[in-house]
């Protein structure tokens, strides 16, 4: 045995090396996919303190440093008919602005680990449905709404393109009353540049 190891100690040597590599490579390749996780932009959006059209959006920021929230779209589908519209600017069912600026807005910088309350779901709808000409609204009413897409842009200090996520809500009817359920268990992240790109132009469209 040992003389066969002598023998053979340079191959032997050389496939050690070899593994060690091969070893390291994997290493360094685990490392950076979890370094680049790390780095990437991670938006939840979820419903809270409450079920129905009362219920809260909140907007957590996962995320490893701070993402300023530049825009948010709220999607509507109502039978046979469907809009989405930016409820970036937050409008009182009054329609009076409040006093505060930081206030009128849903617009500013998440901190990392943050969460910030967006508005109720049927506030939400509500703006949306006002977005519309008054002729296009007629006979659309809140609780026709059958589901509903919330989604959230943002710049991100490590990304050269903008960030975003979205998440979709059925709006279900239970008792006769509106129930709020996600659909799916997850937030939509959006990560793909093709994706980023359309972001990026609604942004300097809406600007």
């Amino acid at each position: 045995m040992f003389q066969w190891v002598a023998q053979h100690r340079e191959v032997i040597t050389a496939l050690t090396g070899l593994g060690t590599l091969m070893v390291w490579v994997i290493y360094l390749q685990v490392f950076i996919s979890s370094y680049r996780r790390q780095l990437r932009a991670t938006l939840l959006i979820t419903r809270g303190a409450g079920q129905g059209l009362e219920a809260r959006c909140f907007l957590s920021n996962m995320s490893s440093e701070s993402i300023y929230v530049q825009s948010v779209l709220v999607a509507l589908w109502a039978p046979e008919k469907s809009m989405a519209f930016p409820v970036t600017d937050i409008l009182g069912l009054d329609n009076e602005a409040p006093a505060d600026p930081w206030k009128r807005t849903r617009q500013g910088p998440l901190g990392s680990g943050e969460t910030r309350d967006i508005g109720s779901f049927g506030n939400l709808i509500e703006q949306g449905l006002r977005a519309l000409q008054t002729d296009s609204r007629e006979g659309i009413a809140p609780m026709a709404i059958q589901r509903l897409t919330i989604e959230v842009v943002g710049l991100y200090g490590s990304e050269d393109l903008p960030v975003g996520a979205r998440r979709r809500f059925l709006v279900l009817e239970e008792n006769g009353r509106p129930r709020i359920q996600a659909k799916g268990i997850q937030t939509q992240q959006i990560r793909g540049r093709r994706e980023r790109k359309k972001l990026e132009s609604r942004l300097a469209r809406d600007r």
